[in-house]
């Protein structure tokens, strides 16, 4: 299945073909011929629309879940829209297109921000095995002195205590992960509405009615917000969703690099109260004991 940045690639064409005169039928099955490499997505939403079916409902049938379902759903609502709207198709496809990349980019932008944090939290989990591996070049017998209920008693609190650390650990890269918003999408589909130059209000309760449809989080608030500004000031509908789309998408990704930031402060939380305390009780006290047992058996 194509992922965002390739379904944008797929849309640009789609938009450059519908220009030249094509029917919607015919730009999909020629968009699906030249996918390289051929898109399951793609070819059954080329197949359905040769058979008659409305293209918007071709793409609900053939979307899936996960990232990339996400983005087929939302070009489903987009199509709609503006097939309901009768927002010239090219531009409302190359609009949604350039909206597809600009998400993809804020999405790779959080990960790369989360990439340190994340990166942190697996070398520090290797540092009781670390401890361990040490022991044995060391020429240590773990095995002897782990019998023994001093050594017994270290692997059982080290154990649990890397148990918490990494349910620790995961629980806060969760916690930094920013969740799905819907509102720049929102926005996206309310630009495109605004194309078939109907009243702002019925293009906000159509966005709507679609992302609801899509089963995508429904449309926030700020659709209102813009409504009532477009209708007060004669601004221009779509221009002010493409532009605070573009401003939500920032605010995004800097949210998620501040989160990242914090996240690489509190890993330290779970650093100092668990995984030091196991890389000691794994490792340096099971060592100890195997010392001190050598030394007593050459006295």
């Amino acid at each position: 299945m194509s992922g965002p940045g390739q379904l944008a690639q797929h849309l640009q064409r789609l938009a450059v073909l519908v220009a030249a005169g094509l029917s919607p039928p015919a730009a999909w099955a020629h968009v699906a011929d030249a996918a390289a490499p051929a898109d399951p997505v793609l070819l059954a939403v080329s197949t359905a629309a040769s058979n008659g079916v409305e293209v918007s409902t071709a793409i609900e049938q053939a979307a899936g879940e996960g990232a990339s379902g996400s983005a087929w759903r939302a070009l489903g609502a987009a199509w709609r829209v503006a097939t309901i709207c009768g927002a010239p198709l090219a531009a409302a496809l190359r609009a949604f297109a350039e909206a597809l990349r600009d998400r993809e980019a804020a999405r790779r932008d959080i990960e790369v921000a989360l990439a340190g944090p994340r990166a942190t939290a697996r070398i520090v989990m290797l540092l009781p095995l670390i401890a361990v591996l040490l022991g044995l070049l060391m020429g240590v017998d773990l095995v002897a002195t782990l019998s023994t209920p001093i050594g017994a008693a270290c692997i059982a609190a080290g154990g649990l205590l890397i148990v918490g650390a990494r349910r620790w650990m995961r629980r806060l890269l969760r916690a930094a992960e920013p969740l799905e918003s819907s509102e720049g999408l929102a926005l996206d589909l309310l630009a495109v509405a605004a194309f078939g130059g109907g009243s702002p209000e019925a293009a906000a309760q159509l966005v709507t009615a679609e992302l609801e449809r899509a089963g995508l989080p429904a449309a926030s608030g700020g659709l209102d917000a813009l409504v009532r500004l477009s209708r007060r000031t004669g601004a221009p509908l779509g221009e002010l969703a493409r532009t605070e789309a573009a401003e939500v998408r920032a605010r995004e990704r800097a949210d998620a690099r501040a989160g990242a930031e914090r996240l690489a402060v509190r890993l330290m939380l779970p650093l100092g109260a668990c995984v030091l305390p196991s890389f000691l009780l794994l490792g340096v006290v099971p060592m100890l004991l195997g010392l001190l047992s050598s030394t007593a058996r050459v006295f």
